[in-house]
């Protein structure tokens, strides 16, 4: 079987996609690991200076997510990551 060279070419977009994809899915799950660690934190907290610097820090990697979702549905990639870590804790 003979390969052209817009199956190359082709084969090589799909390799980019799947790196794309594997960026955004690497990207998505450390924001959401931080997410998990700074919402835990807050039952730790004792004083406001730190109850403040904790929204904060949620504030911040809430609107890192918001981002990162824009991103990767403009590339057409669909992340669902957070969903699914939501929905283990009701």
């Amino acid at each position: 079987m003979k390969l052209q060279l817009s199956d190359i070419f082709h084969m090589g977009n799909k390799k980019s996609e799947l790196d794309k994809r594997g960026e955004f899915e690497r990207r998505c799950s450390e924001l959401t690991n931080r997410l998990m660690e700074i919402r835990a934190c807050f039952n730790l907290a004792e004083d406001n200076d730190t109850i403040d610097a904790l929204i904060y820090e949620e504030n911040a990697v809430l609107c890192h997510l918001t981002q990162l979702y824009k991103e990767a549905r403009d590339e057409g990639i669909s992340l669902e990551h957070f969903e699914r870590e939501k929905k283990k804790f009701p």
